[in-house]
């Protein structure tokens, strides 16, 4: 998840707590101490409680399948000096374990540790499983009736949601390969998880990227219980 840092007016540096919300990190920031949820995007505890954090969209996918999109990517390596920068956490996303505290919904719609792609910056709370998306992985769909896209890249494990209302007029599509998809009105050729134009008659245009999270299925429903699953 990437976070705006500009906040009421401010620029706020971050770290972590080490405290935890039903799992989910909680971080504080050095100008004002408040305490921050990661997962609930908001102040938890301190002068800027109830305030709310601007989610950016961003991706998460491997790197192979972000320099195969993105081959001038700059990146910034901390593990030189620390170490084999293996992910310590390999063995906990292969288990059935749900974090240090537990789960506390335990919704049985999907497996406790499956990957969902989640849309909870309205009212509504709505979530794409990966193993759905992976066989459909262009869904037209609408969120609190606005016309949304979610795409799926299931060999770079990559997901994104875009807003399919462009120039005033609403948009269809439809998969084309692994990563491009194809709108029915015009036939132009879009990137699936960039929301580009590449070719066509729309080319250079670009659909709004609308803020998403992916989690483990039990972290989302224990935070919310009530959401809607999407189902092909």
């Amino acid at each position: 998840m990437v976070f705006a840092r500009e906040i009421e007016g401010q620029t706020l540096t971050f770290g972590v707590s080490g405290k935890l919300i039903m799992n989910a990190v909680v971080m504080y920031d050095h100008q004002t101490d408040t305490l921050w949820s990661q997962f609930l995007a908001s102040g938890v505890d301190g002068p800027l409680t109830g305030v709310d954090m601007k989610l950016l969209p961003s991706q998460l996918t491997s790197w192979a399948a972000w320099v195969e999109q993105h081959p001038d990517t700059k990146l910034l390596d901390r593990t030189i000096g620390r170490g084999s920068g293996r992910d310590p956490y390999t063995s906990y996303y292969s288990s059935n374990s749900a974090g240090v505290l537990g789960e506390e919904n335990g919704d049985t719609r999907l497996r406790r540790k499956d990957l969902i792609l989640g849309l909870d910056y309205g009212r509504e709370r709505i979530a794409y499983a990966f193993k759905h998306l992976a066989d459909e992985p262009v869904v037209n769909d609408t969120y609190e009736g606005a016309p949304v896209v979610i795409t799926h890249d299931p060999e770079g494990g990559a997901a994104a949601a875009f807003s399919r209302v462009l120039g005033g007029r609403t948009i269809t599509f439809e998969a084309v390969d692994r990563l491009a998809m194809r709108d029915v009105e015009t036939g132009t050729t879009w990137a699936s998880l960039t929301g580009k134009a590449v070719d066509g008659e729309l080319i250079g245009a670009t659909l709004e990227q609308l803020p998403s999270l992916v989690s483990f299925w039990f972290s989302w429903t224990d935070f919310y219980p009530s959401t809607e699953l999407w189902e092909p």
